[in-house]
């Protein structure tokens, strides 16, 4: 029997230094949030990671969730790694669908979680 490789040799706790909850900017990382590289950022000094994320949102906007199954990760550690770039310009981020007033942004939030959700039913009744 041959050893197997193991491709996940460094671990989640590794990658995050420890953190489960990014530094700042939590409130922006909702599962649906879309994310994308800025061009002009240099890359020098990033972890293997956080390139793999830049390189992979410079080609336009993914949400949070695609980045993590890009990535192999769990959503925890991509929020880490989408916070700690957010915190130093590598990335931006926007929600998505039209921007919302200040005065109506919880009403708005209530309004897509729930549109999501129901697109989520009518895709799990269609199963």
């Amino acid at each position: 029997m041959t050893p197997r490789r193991r491709r996940d040799l460094v671990r989640s706790f590794v990658l995050t230094g420890g953190r489960a909850r990014p530094t700042r900017n939590t409130h922006v990382l909702d599962v649906i949030t879309m994310v994308t590289g800025v061009p002009d950022r240099s890359v020098a000094g990033l972890l293997p990671e956080q390139l793999a994320v830049v390189e992979l949102c410079r080609g336009g906007y993914l949400s949070l969730i695609e980045v993590a199954g890009h990535l192999g990760q769990p959503l925890t550690v991509t929020r880490v790694l989408l916070g700690d770039l957010l915190d130093t310009g590598h990335i931006v981020t926007r929600l998505p669908g039209p921007a919302l007033p200040a005065a109506d942004a919880a009403a708005g939030e209530r309004a897509a979680t729930a549109h999501i959700l129901e697109k989520l039913l009518h895709g799990l009744q269609a199963l």
